[in-house]
């Protein structure tokens, strides 16, 4: 009765803590994802900013320099958003992993308690199977004797 109800304990922790690896997986490519992100906002950034000098090297007006200096503060501004999120996702994903990592502990101290359990049956029945065998010999040795 001990074991089925830690058999099903070990289910219940064991689901627990594969949901909560699923958890910690989504949240690793959602972060993956934003710094992907973060990383084509830079290069864009780059690649803006090389074609303003670009530009300004073969004159620009004040306005199209204003209109691009306006567009690269934008996308800046963009590159800081974004690192906020990348920043959020690291943090979701650093407690997400610690709640698959103590479930994950959880889940193995019960199976090395119903190991433990099972392992103890398995000494019981074997003592009781050799006292056995010795009353059987004891009992045979009589009867030979008598």
């Amino acid at each position: 009765m001990a074991g089925n109800k830690l058999d099903l304990l070990y289910k219940l922790e064991a689901d627990k803590e594969e949901s909560l690896r699923v958890n910690y997986m989504q949240a690793q490519h959602h972060l993956n994802d934003n710094q992907q992100k973060l990383s084509g906002l830079n290069d864009f950034r780059l690649e803006y900013s090389q074609q303003l000098h670009f530009k300004a090297q073969q004159g620009l007006s004040s306005s199209g320099f204003t209109q691009y200096h306006a567009f690269i503060k934008k996308i800046e501004e963009a590159i800081q958003q974004q690192a906020r999120t990348v920043n959020t996702a690291k943090q979701v994903v650093e407690q997400r992993k610690r709640l698959w990592l103590a479930q994950q502990v959880k889940a193995k101290a019960i199976a090395k308690l119903i190991e433990k359990k099972q392992l103890e049956h398995q000494k019981r029945m074997d003592k009781a199977e050799q006292k056995m065998l010795d009353e059987f010999a004891t009992n045979q040795f009589m009867r030979r004797r008598a």
